[in-house]
């Protein structure tokens, strides 16, 4: 699904014949992406390249890789695209080069998206002056979050205060933030669409529950004129929830699979959300599998059990608050990162729960086709050492 919403957007963008593209990051979901989806996103680029319609992207936080070549770097030396977070230190100030697109003449610049909010200290040092003073139409491209619009989901998320990005810009084309929004306070025209396809469980929810996923299409001249959202639908999405609050384990079992027999699932991504304390029983007594095989044999595309919220009286367990494994994650390490004696400040607080989750990311990836497994072990190991910034201890 994921492919398909980027094939998608890119024919679309091939019909209405666009001047140029604009990717603010995380293009792909790691820097070393499935070699199968990679294959076909490279052959969609490549047919918009040969429609003369070029591509400017920024890393994202998850396509960026501090440790080693990026998939964004290989495609970019083979001509597909081209990245405009370029600049250079100057005088203790980063000095950002303007890529300028041939037809238009429109000149674009940004700053590339780093996990752990990293890339906050790059708009700290950055030489506004020189952007500012630029003429023409500029846009900016940025991937983070900004204090002023972030929604309550993102309370605890790393940003940064508007006032960190360079004006005079026409427009401002934001990435990394997972739902669309429009801005036009404090003198900035900024845009964020939002995920082309959720695909994290919060995500899948919201689009089950009808949030539009898409991009912007901007018509431009001296200025902005229009800022039209495009709706990207791959396919259709059904929510079955279910509170067993003071329900027996048995009942529970039934009464789900009643919902289950009654679903129309055929072609669409099943969210199967099942909350609340049972009064008696456990929750293994409740067979989601086999709710699971039920809804794939009626032609689910993919069916996503959440039960993380399921508890009951009789056996109690550790509770983590959470909706997903992500926030699940985050509240264990939050909970727990106090209880462990250091003295280095990025091991403490928010930086150390970041940082955690980072190393946690790396232990989670998986061996590329035909990696050995020596090699493997290698490549995460010194991912995960330079991930905490460690190298000069295994010299």
């Amino acid at each position: 699904m994921v492919l398909k919403a980027f094939t998608d957007s890119m024919d679309i963008c091939l019909n209405r014949k666009v001047d140029f593209i604009v990717i603010s990051g995380d293009l792909f979901d790691s820097n070393i992406p499935d070699m199968r989806l990679l294959n076909s996103a490279v052959k969609k680029m490549w047919e918009v390249k040969q429609a003369k319609i070029p591509l400017y992207v920024i890393y994202g936080s998850h396509d960026f890789s501090p440790t080693q070549t990026s998939i964004v770097d290989i495609l970019e030396s083979a001509g597909l695209f081209t990245k405009v977070s370029k600049g250079k230190m100057e005088d203790g100030l980063l000095k950002l080069e303007f890529t300028t697109d041939d037809r238009t003449r429109v000149k674009l610049c940004g700053i590339a998206g780093r996990r752990r909010g990293i890339d906050k200290e790059f708009f700290e040092v950055l030489d506004r002056e020189l952007l500012e003073k630029a003429d023409g139409f500029k846009i900016f491209l940025l991937h983070g979050a900004l204090g002023e619009y972030k929604s309550e989901e993102l309370a605890e998320a790393e940003s940064m205060p508007v006032s960190n990005l360079p004006k005079g810009f026409a427009y401002y084309a934001g990435g990394h933030m997972h739902e669309r929004f429009q801005g036009k306070e404090y003198g900035f025209n900024i845009a964020y669409p939002g995920t082309l396809f959720g695909t994290d469980y919060t995500d899948l929810e919201k689009s089950a529950k009808g949030q539009e996923r898409g991009f912007f299409i901007v018509t431009f001249a001296s200025k902005i004129e229009k800022t039209e959202f495009v709706p990207v639908s791959t396919c259709g999405y059904q929510m079955i929830e279910y509170d067993s609050t003071g329900k027996t384990s048995v009942r529970v079992q039934k009464e789900v699979a009643e919902l289950v027999i009654r679903a129309n699932p055929d072609g669409k991504i099943v969210l199967l959300k099942v909350a609340g304390e049972m009064s008696s029983g456990k929750t293994s007594d409740i067979d989601f599998q086999q709710f699971k095989r039920v809804l794939k044999e009626n032609g689910a595309i993919e069916v996503l059990p959440n039960y993380h919220k399921l508890t009951s009286k009789e056996y109690a367990a550790v509770r983590v608050a959470g909706q997903n494994i992500d926030e699940i994650e985050e509240t264990l390490f939050r909970e727990n990162i106090g209880n462990i004696k250091v003295s280095n400040e990025r091991l403490k607080g928010k930086p150390g729960i970041k940082l955690s989750q980072e190393v946690l990311a790396i232990l989670k990836l998986a061996r590329i086709e035909n990696e050995t497994k020596n090699t493997y072990e290698e490549r995460i190991a010194s991912d995960a050492i330079q991930a905490m910034e460690l190298e000069d201890d295994f010299k």
